[in-house]
């Protein structure tokens, strides 16, 4: 228990994303830091863009990528939805992201387990030939979903609404020898590596997904959570300390 109290966290999501599994761990008394690792930006809205949120009524199933692609999406959808469309059917990667839709009035179906490859189980996803699906997300990352279901039919689409950036430098050379630092995404351990430097063998990583893990290597220790939620990364958190 004492080491567990004398334990660091670092949370590295992006702004406004590491509040609630901060209130987690700071009510079992760990001592927990937040240091965004990546930036997210909005994207100017092309021509294209516009067009597809103006047609979206003419796609059979709009998946939502993340809380971000929520955020960035929405107040630009709301301007030409008032009230949204019966079709199309909405999912989101996770229960996250479908709380986020469900705050604009949007219910989606989600998978137990965020993450690609549990929505791609989804029984709405099993039979899509000849579908037209739209996944809203940030510019690139994964092409799982779309590869998964063009190769199951689908006519897939994507509208990237935000852009992730590294944050700045600044100065990491305070953090403590032995802290568990939370990675969840490729993008953000590339930003982890360059802040570091040298100093990846004292840190302990817990991650998100089997994939980030397989590139962690030269870290003390890592722990892969059960997927991205924040009673996941809790709980590889517990693990580790």
């Amino acid at each position: 228990e004492a080491d567990r109290l004398m334990a660091t966290v670092l949370l590295t999501r992006p702004e406004g994303e590491n509040d609630g599994l901060a209130r987690l761990l700071e009510e079992q008394g760990t001592k927990v830091f937040t240091r965004p690792l990546i930036e997210l930006s909005g994207i100017g809205v092309s021509p294209e863009a516009k067009q597809l949120m103006m047609d979206i009524d003419h796609q059979d199933v709009v998946i939502f990528i993340s809380k971000s692609a929520v955020r960035f999406a929405l107040p630009e959808l709301g301007v030409y939805w008032p009230q949204w469309p019966v079709a199309p059917r909405w999912l989101a990667v996770g229960a996250g992201t479908a709380a986020a839709l469900s705050g604009h009035g949007i219910v989606a179906d989600y998978p137990a387990v965020a993450g690609s490859e549990g929505l791609l189980e989804l029984p709405g996803l099993q039979a899509v030939t000849g579908s037209k699906v739209l996944i809203v997300r940030g510019r690139g990352g994964r092409e799982l979903i779309a590869s998964e279901l063009t190769r199951r039919g689908a006519e897939v689409t994507y509208l990237e609404v935000y852009q992730r950036s590294p944050t700045p430098a600044g100065d990491w050379l305070d953090l403590a020898p032995g802290s568990v630092v939370v990675v969840t995404s490729l993008e953000a351990l590339a930003s982890l590596r360059a802040k570091l430097g040298d100093r990846t063998s004292e840190c302990r990583l817990v991650v998100a997904a089997p994939r980030i893990a397989a590139e962690t290597e030269g870290f003390a220790q890592t722990v892969i959570a059960a997927g991205a939620s924040d009673q996941a990364l809790y709980d590889a958190i517990l693990r580790c300390l």
